[in-house]
């Protein structure tokens, strides 16, 4: 009697557990995973992007490096990576164009403004090559290549994106991952011909064209009205 008392109640300790864990199991994790949106930062490392560790301010890249920001929504531990073909975007095609004076470093830069979250819609991609002096940070190399807005020491806009806000708290957040490369527009990219001041000296030179066809008119006329007076004189 006594034993079967003991497996009913072992039974139904068992039941009771095995309820609790598939419940459990149902309801999903207690704590959801915490984020930002803010300018994710990382380092080109072996053709593939590491997310720093530091601020772009405490970083001081080498001459051939490539540095990437891509804003958007990300978690503490897992960034959100520019979404370059590394293949075709990367310090080669960045900087090919670009010369370094003695004392100076070349640092490629990757710029991804990312998706529409809210901030409005976001400029293109793009990479561009900075030349800096070789103690230079990141946060300088930058600083070349766009217009940072920084505050208490965290990179909050690139050339007036986003334009409000820094660092925003995020709940539930959802890193994409396996995302498709997009297009980057690359120095090479821009167009070629006269530059401003070239098509400027062009434009400046139809009112002088102008003005010595008034002169020659003038004198054209001056000549023909001394000559008919000659004649009357005579």
């Amino acid at each position: 009697m006594a034993t079967l008392l003991t497996r009913r109640v072992v039974g139904a300790v068992s039941s009771l557990l095995l309820a609790t864990v598939a419940l459990t199991g149902l309801a999903g994790p207690a704590h959801a995973e915490e984020g930002y949106q803010y300018w994710n930062y990382f380092h080109l490392e072996n053709d593939a992007w590491a997310f720093s560790e530091v601020g772009p301010a405490d970083y001081q890249p080498e001459d051939g490096d490539v540095e990437g920001f891509r804003y958007g929504t990300s978690t503490v531990a897992q960034g959100i990576e520019p979404r370059a073909d590394l293949a075709e975007v990367n310090f080669d095609s960045v900087c090919a164009d670009t010369d370094a004076a003695d004392g100076e470093k070349r640092v490629a830069v990757l710029i991804d403004y990312g998706t529409d979250e809210g901030q409005g819609t976001p400029p293109e991609p793009r990479a561009e090559c900075a030349a800096v002096a070789q103690d230079a940070s990141s946060q300088q190399v930058l600083g070349e290549v766009s217009d940072v807005r920084v505050e208490s020491g965290m990179t909050c806009a690139l050339d007036g994106y986003p334009a409000t806000g820094c660092g925003v708290p995020v709940k539930d957040a959802d890193v994409p991952t396996n995302e498709e490369p997009v297009a980057f527009a690359l120095p090479s990219d821009a167009p070629d011909g006269t530059s401003d001041a070239a098509v400027t000296s062009e434009g400046d030179d139809v009112p002088w064209v102008l003005v010595g066809l008034g002169a020659l008119v003038v004198l054209i006329a001056a000549g023909a009205l001394l000559m008919s007076r000659r004649n009357k004189a005579a």
